[in-house]
């Protein structure tokens, strides 16, 4: 059963990689039909254990391709955060955490006192989004005229993290990583 789990993580890993997907359960369905095995039953991978080998299919293959397109997606990132410091913006996600593929969205975290000050500063910085809402209130505004996609999150004062990200990487961490040119980094993430 194990064996059975990593071969589908492995496949499921490929596939959202040169697939570009975001729908993971999609991805592992597709696994599991290209494995033959049955789906229902079928022992289903952990993101963790997903995220693992999306990190070992670009240590494998992504090679300087992969490499030059995180390092844009992370520029593009900390670009967005330097216009946006005063809402101290973190970075989390597949970008932040240096297994991002090409249709990965770039996430960033912002703390303002209120998303409607996010929305005047994107105005007035004459940047383009749709304002948009999570399931559980959190406001989002997608930001339509980046080479990337770019997702801005407001979290409230005193609200916790999204705890399916827990790398949070400051303007300061992801410019050291830049510096380092390296895909994973040596940068200790912010953790909470």
């Amino acid at each position: 059963m194990a064996h059975d789990r990593e071969t589908i993580a492995a496949v499921a890993a490929r596939i959202i990689v040169e697939s570009e997907l975001t729908d993971w359960s999609l991805a592992r369905r597709k696994a599991v039909a290209e494995l033959g095995l049955s789906a229902h039953g079928a022992p289903l991978p952990s993101d963790e254990t997903i995220i693992a080998e999306i990190k070992t299919y670009h240590a494998l293959y992504g090679g300087d391709d992969w490499a030059r397109q995180l390092r844009a997606q992370r520029e593009a990132a900390l670009e967005a955060m330097i216009e946006l410091v005063r809402f101290d913006p973190l970075l989390t996600g597949p970008v932040a955490e240096g297994w991002a593929h090409a249709g990965s969205e770039i996430r960033i975290e912002l703390m303002p006192e209120s998303g409607k000050d996010v929305e005047y500063a994107l105005l007035n910085l004459d940047i383009e989004f749709t304002p948009t809402q999570a399931n559980d209130g959190t406001e989002l505004y997608q930001i339509l005229d980046s080479d990337w996609p770019m997702r801005l999150v407001v979290r409230a004062p005193g609200r916790a993290p999204d705890s399916r990200h827990k790398t949070r990487l400051t303007g300061k961490m992801l410019e050291q990583l830049l510096r380092e040119n390296s895909p994973l980094g040596r940068v200790a993430p912010l953790i909470g």
